[in-house]
């Protein structure tokens, strides 16, 4: 009979026999979880898993048991501007340390200090265009708020485009993020159904200040449904090049080079899907049947910028929106801007705002000019952004 000691020992050996090390250039068969094919080790103690397209973890969400992935759109908008992909080669940082092969999805590994009740359930990550005050364990004051600087416009779409202005926005405490992004929306406030795609710097959800990608979803008001990116399941992905999560490599300077990347959110003609896009780049889709206010159209699009202001120190908080810096700065090379900002209509095709909206919560703090000098060159745009605390943003 074996003695405890015997099947302890036993019990080891059969751990290190089905445990794998994956490292950049070597695949290890994983007896355990043959899911992840391939993990590519980053300077910055980030680890990225190259996932079987077919095993991704989005597909255990109860309504994609049986879910045929989608490899590609059935169809494009009609006049969206797919061959203006903004100022550089995209690129993020993990590609410098390897690629996923073919067939396989980048899933950017939960960090050590990864806090599940940052990314759904929990009102602190109310994204919608409105100014919000919320209660959260997380606030020093018993209340933070929302702020923004955005465009919006209300009616019958099928997707929406804009080539956004990259940056490294300065948050001032742990826990405040700076964000710029697109909302595709349906739905009554309480209840409402969102996409969300854009870029954004979270110390607290990413340990770091890098400039990320990033989605996100709800189909209940942000309640208990959602999240970021591939943290829970929902985002069908197909792109084995593009990681949720991670950051850009290259992103603007005041006053010198400027970096932009088109993002885009739109709905398959034939499937339903809406599909999100990156530098023209096919990243994804959140199946139609997620949703009940989204399934068929959006009714209203925003575009712009975004921040928690915790007021930590008793003041407004000095959490940059953008570059940190007004529109009436000097605009090019020193605020933030969105270029070529586009809805699909309901006849699938795309076209400039109309009837928007200005929404910006506290010009003092963060302010939102229309550039109608360059529309030749740029299309419909605006310049947006702020530093947050100063003489007239207490």
């Amino acid at each position: 009979m074996l003695t405890f000691i015997d099947l302890v020992l036993w019990l080891l050996i059969l751990i290190s026999l089905t445990h794998e090390e994956l490292i950049e250039g070597k695949t290890i068969q994983n007896v355990v979880n043959k899911s992840i094919i391939k993990t590519i080790k980053v300077e910055t103690d980030e680890i990225i898993d190259c996932y079987d397209i077919y095993r991704q973890p989005s597909l255990n969400h109860h309504l994609l048991c049986n879910h045929t992935i989608q490899m590609a759109p059935s169809s494009y908008p009609k006049g969206m501007k797919s061959n203006n992909f903004g100022t550089f080669q995209l690129t993020q940082t993990w590609h410098k340390y390897g690629l996923c092969p073919e067939g396989t999805i980048p899933i950017r590994r939960k960090g050590k200090n990864y806090d599940p009740t940052l990314l759904h359930k929990h009102s602190p990550l109310n994204l919608s265009p409105y100014k919000t005050n919320v209660t959260s364990p997380y606030d020093f004051n018993g209340v933070h708020v929302h702020e923004y600087a955005t465009i919006d416009v209300e009616g019958n779409f099928l997707g929406a485009q804009a080539k956004i202005n990259l940056w490294q926005p300065v948050t001032e405490i742990y826990g405040e993020m700076s964000i710029s992004q697109i909302w595709v929306t349906a739905g009554p406030d309480d209840n409402i159904n969102t996409i969300e795609a854009g870029w954004q710097v979270y110390r607290k959800l990413h340990g770091d200040d890098y400039t990320r990608f990033f989605i996100f979803w709800t189909n209940d008001g942000y309640k208990s449904s959602g999240c970021y990116d591939l943290v829970c399941n929902g985002f069908v992905q197909i792109s084995s090049t593009i990681a949720l999560g991670c950051n850009f490599t290259e992103v603007s300077t005041f006053n010198g080079s400027q970096k932009d990347a088109t993002f885009s959110i739109y709905k398959d003609q034939s499937s339903g899907h809406w599909w999100v896009q990156l530098q023209g780049i096919s990243v994804g889709y959140y199946p139609s049947f997620l949703f009940k206010e989204l399934s068929k159209r959006a009714t209203q699009v925003s575009w712009g910028g975004e921040i928690t202001n915790w007021k930590s120190k008793g003041r407004h908080t000095t959490t940059q929106m953008g570059s940190g810096h007004f529109p009436s700065e000097g605009g090019w090379k020193t605020s933030s801007y969105f270029n070529w900002v586009q809805v699909v209509n309901k006849n699938y095709t795309a076209e400039d705002p109309k009837n928007v909206v200005i929404q910006v919560t506290n010009p003092y703090c963060y302010d939102l000019k229309i550039d109608d000098k360059h529309y030749d060159t740029n299309g419909y745009g605006f310049y947006y952004g702020g530093p947050g605390y100063n003489d007239k943003c207490q």
